[in-house]
């Protein structure tokens, strides 16, 4: 069961991360508060990495790896662009609709896999996947006329396209690590996939920021403890993340992520005293019935 306490453990921290970045984000902007995910992160991959492998001759031989590069490359830019998608989608009113829709970015996951790198589902693997994601929209649903009012609209095209560069990523990424055939230990294929993979995204969202939003720079230093903060929480999440994907299927480990709503629900409900509707109830045994069909009739227990 290796995978799922991997996956949990990346679910928690991701949470955790995100209730971070929200903070932050009072204070700077949207992709300021994206860009500590990585920045902040990448410190802490650097000094694993060295102390994992020891040498610097590691790097060369990671980076004549054409394929390797490729799906990291395809991986990371395509993160990127999720982010610039949502933050566009946060600009229209029904805004709500197109998250919601994100969500299928699981189902996405196991369609691009089937195409990517030719791994199939069996009908219990997918009924589970569908069931999940059904009960995470649900529960993400705000406002359930507002959501079947603007079902046909703008905001869910958009919303779709997000979760499909989201989906694009996670396969990619996993593409990345698994292309990396002469090491023997999972471990490492996760590290190196991380490290090389913050260093691109840091890089570019560097760039983006120096020419469009300088400015900032010196609002990252005024909330270094928070952004550190959130830089570490990512990092764990996402070698962890990382990890789980080369232990099995990423459309899998995306399912059982999702648990990471449940989580930022039960906090927001018992830390908030918010009133719980009938739609979040419903979402969250659905979600639940679909991760046990996944996980009782389909994923292998390593």
């Amino acid at each position: 069961m290796n995978w799922i306490i991997v996956t949990v453990f990346a679910a928690f921290f991701q949470n955790l991360r995100s209730a971070i970045q929200k903070n932050l984000n009072k204070e700077v902007s949207t992709i300021a508060s994206t860009y500590v995910r990585f920045a902040f992160a990448l410190p802490l991959a650097t000094i694993l990495f060295f102390i994992y492998f020891k040498n610097f001759e590691i790097i060369k031989e990671i980076l004549i790896q054409d394929k390797f590069v490729t799906y990291l490359l395809l991986g990371s830019l395509s993160q990127i662009i999720f982010t610039f998608i949502l933050l566009y989608l946060f600009k229209f009113s029904n805004f709500m609709v197109g998250t919601s829709l994100s969500k299928t970015e699981v189902i996405q996951v196991a369609i691009l896999e089937f195409f990517i790198l030719e791994e199939k589902l069996n009908k219990f693997g997918a009924s589970g996947i569908v069931i999940a994601t059904l009960g995470i929209i649900i529960l993400s649903i705000k406002d359930t006329k507002l959501f079947f009012k603007n079902l046909i609209s703008k905001t869910t095209i958009i919303g779709l396209i997000s979760g499909f560069f989201l989906a694009l990523s996670v396969v990619y990424f996993r593409a990345a690590a698994l292309s990396l055939e002469n090491f023997e230990s999972n471990f490492e294929k996760a590290l190196s996939t991380l490290f090389f993979g913050l260093i691109v995204q840091t890089l570019v969202l560097t760039i983006y920021i120096y020419f469009f939003e300088k400015e900032q720079f010196s609002k990252l230093y005024k909330n270094k403890f928070e952004s550190f903060s959130a830089g570490v929480a990512g990092f764990l999440a996402t070698i962890s993340w990382f990890y789980a994907f080369t232990l099995i299927q990423s459309s899998f480990v995306r399912a059982l992520g999702q648990v990471e709503i449940i989580f930022s629900y039960i906090y927001s409900r018992f830390y908030f005293k918010e009133e719980i509707k009938i739609n979040e109830i419903a979402g969250v045994v659905i979600f639940i019935i679909g991760i046990l069909i996944l996980l009782l009739f389909t994923a292998p227990a390593s």
